[in-house]
């Protein structure tokens, strides 16, 4: 008789949501992953990515026995050779030619996050790199000119009914940017029956327009004067206003209604394409839910040509309707493992990517966009790229495969053999999600204000390692100690997480004993302003953003590429049955006018450079927007982009989306 699978929990750390997941063992093998009815926040839900666990941690492809230079070797050799080759790099160029590219995939390895970091530390090197100067710059900048803290995020509450308003975001798809939403339709539908109401701004009629109150289909690249125009209306019209002088400055508040002036409700409907009525319904939303709105925008805007004026304005509607920091508007979360403290002014601030003047840090991270420049000039001459690649996120992957064939290492930290595995003089096979032990780390944007824990649910497989081990092991060997002067072997990830819980709000021991479904903190609320604001004001008006809102030049015309999120894709990661053709999608009237069809085969081009994709119809666009998955790595969006031109000076974020294109038929 064979014993059924043993049901463990656990909880899914392809994205920020964090689901609770129950996952299937039957001798060694994960045989099915299901959501865990009694997760507070997920409710049973997990998506299909989640659900095709057991496909990726048995994929064929599975990364499993350290790679030198393209032969398998054991671990002694692999590190005694990474570590000669980090201590002779140091020695000729200094620290800082060794790099870190921390991306998507290691970002909810809790126990690699934090030690990829203290091992930069131990090596004095400040070349960080994270996928943040790929997609999400805007956030992290807007919120350090208003709040004074780049990781200060405003969190959605569903339960307090009121607007929504969602700009260039799909939730129901990404599971939320700024808010992580597990069960996103079930959310949005328990908001819009608790008396809520849901508007989507978008060029294409989304997953979560669908499940929307209005949607406005509104061109690529008005958001700007579409915001600013609601900003002003408020400031002109709305009667609830007494609080703004209580919480920001007054020279403040009149430099931002001059700035405003020229943003009419009737200029924002020329430039997005929509009628006047239909924004003037916005405003009366607004005004007659002050002190209940929420927004949050995603990578249609923040990856656009302004797209840290609509993290901006973003702020400035939330101020502007009293709806931050309080109940029943968007709260909070101080954090339990990393919790948020005022900052401190530099006293010398770390430079930027020598090579690119132009260019500077963000939230003290080195911007992407120059590390191909800081390879060719010398200054990095060992990456190491933690759970992401680069040459599907990237501008110009092929001048970036170039320049990681020049460097004295290429070490790709990974769990499964990817393209950059194949190109890396050191490939290290990580634990997978199921094999470790781990935190939920995404806490500011998190939907709960708690934490959860997991245990690993299998053994690891073959000759895989945690991240905290192959770190503290290369510490070692370069005569420093990540962990205290204790042996790698003898530090497990559960007592390393449990250090880090040490010095929060809650006790190690009732969180690792709660486990996947967690502890909930009470959300606190009037705590920004009372401690992270030096005079208790939001800074609504930089100076820098007024100048940058003067200049605003507004959509561009013709046809232009934005960026989507595809259900059954996270980046590289993928669930059974996501193909790798590369696609886009296009109107049929756009379709049309270019002369091509249903599976036409084309070229998508700009002025970087051209993508050969199938056209695939798809009527949810509006005509002029041209639409192909980002991070896909069978269509290469990178190739349509510049590290050069049209890079943003305030968050050296690369231009990917509203950039015009012209698409040339080669046939079916």
């Amino acid at each position: 008789m064979v014993d059924p699978p043993t049901d463990l929990l656990s909880f899914c750390r392809i994205c920020a949501a964090a689901c609770g997941i129950v996952v299937s063992v039957e001798r060694g093998t994960i045989v099915k992953v299901r959501g865990d009815t009694e997760h507070l926040v997920s409710r049973g839900y997990t998506c299909a990515k989640g659900r095709a666990l057991p496909q990726l941690h048995h994929a064929a492809d599975r990364l499993d026995v350290p790679r030198l230079r393209g032969s398998d070797v054991d671990w002694d050799v692999m590190l005694d050779d990474l570590a000669s080759v980090i201590g002779s790099t140091i020695n000729d160029r200094g620290p800082d030619s060794i790099a870190l590219y921390l991306a998507t995939g290691l970002a909810y390895d809790s126990v690699g996050q934090v030690a990829s970091g203290m091992w930069m530390g131990s090596i004095g090197s400040s070349s960080f790199y994270t996928a943040a100067t790929v997609d999400n710059a805007p956030v992290l900048v807007a919120a350090e000119m208003v709040a004074g803290h780049p990781m200060l995020n405003p969190v959605w509450d569903p339960e307090a009914p009121g607007l929504l308003l969602l700009v260039g975001t799909n939730p129901v798809v990404s599971h939320g940017y700024g808010t992580t939403l597990p069960d996103p339709v079930r959310r949005l539908r328990d908001y819009r029956d608790a008396g809520g109401c849901v508007w989507v701004l978008d060029p294409r009629r989304t997953e979560s327009a669908a499940h929307a109150d209005d949607y406005l289909a509104v061109r690529p690249g008005s958001d700007v004067a579409v915001l600013a125009a609601l900003a002003n209306q408020l400031l002109l019209t709305s009667s609830n206003l007494s609080h703004l002088e209580e919480v920001c400055h007054a020279g403040d508040i009149a430099s931002l209604r001059i700035a405003l002036e020229p943003f009419t409700l009737a200029n924002a409907a020329t430039a997005a394409d929509v009628s006047i009525a239909r924004l003037e319904e916005l405003v009366a939303a607004l005004i007659s839910n002050h002190g209940s709105v929420a927004a949050f925008c995603g990578t249609g805007t923040t990856m656009s040509r302004d797209g840290i004026l609509v993290e901006w304005l973003r702020w400035v509607l939330l101020i502007l309707t009293d709806s931050l920091d309080r109940p029943e508007g968007m709260r909070f979360n101080r954090g339990v493992v990393n919790q948020l403290r005022p900052s401190k002014p530099a006293t010398k601030p770390l430079p930027g990517p020598g090579s690119r003047p132009d260019l500077g840090r963000v939230a003290g991270q080195m911007p992407v966009a120059a590390l191909v420049d800081e390879i060719e000039s010398g200054s990095v001459r060992v990456l190491v790229v933690t759970g992401g690649n680069p040459l599907s996120a990237f501008p110009e992957p092929d001048r970036l495969r170039e320049a990681l064939a020049s460097l004295e290492a290429l070490v790709v930290i990974d769990v499964s053999d990817t393209e950059l595995v194949s190109l890396a003089t050191h490939a290290l096979p990580a634990l997978a999600q199921l094999e470790r032990s781990d935190l939920a780390l995404a806490e500011h944007v998190a939907l709960r204000s708690g934490m959860q824990f997991t245990p690993p649910v299998v053994a690891p497989g073959s000759m895989r390692r945690s991240l905290l081990w192959m770190f503290a092991s290369l510490a070692e060997r370069a005569g420093s100690s990540l962990l205290g002067g204790a042996r790698p072997e003898d530090v497990s990830d559960e007592t390393f997480l449990s250090g880090l819980l040490g010095h929060g709000p809650l006790d190690a021991a009732d969180v690792i004993t709660a486990g996947p479904r967690g502890i909930d903190l009470e959300p606190t609320y009037g705590w920004v302003r009372k401690a992270m604001l030096p005079d208790a004001r939001w800074r609504i008006a930089p100076k820098a953003l007024l100048t940058r809102l003067g200049r605003h030049l507004g959509p561009e015309a013709g046809l232009v590429l934005i960026p989507r999120r595809e259900a059954n894709w996270s980046n590289s990661v993928r669930a059974a049955g996501a193909g790798d053709e590369p696609v886009i999608r296009l109107n049929p009237v756009d379709a049309s006018g270019a002369g091509v069809g249903e599976g036409s085969w084309v070229a998508l081009q700009t002025v970087n450079g051209s993508l050969v994709a199938t056209v695939r119809l798809d009527e949810s666009l509006r005509p002029g927007a041209v639409s192909v998955t980002h991070g896909h790595p069978g269509a290469l969006t990178g190739t349509l982009t510049s590290a050069h031109r049209d890079v943003d000076p305030l968050t050296a974020m690369p231009l990917a989306s509203g950039v015009p294109v012209v698409i040339e038929p080669l046939g079916m």
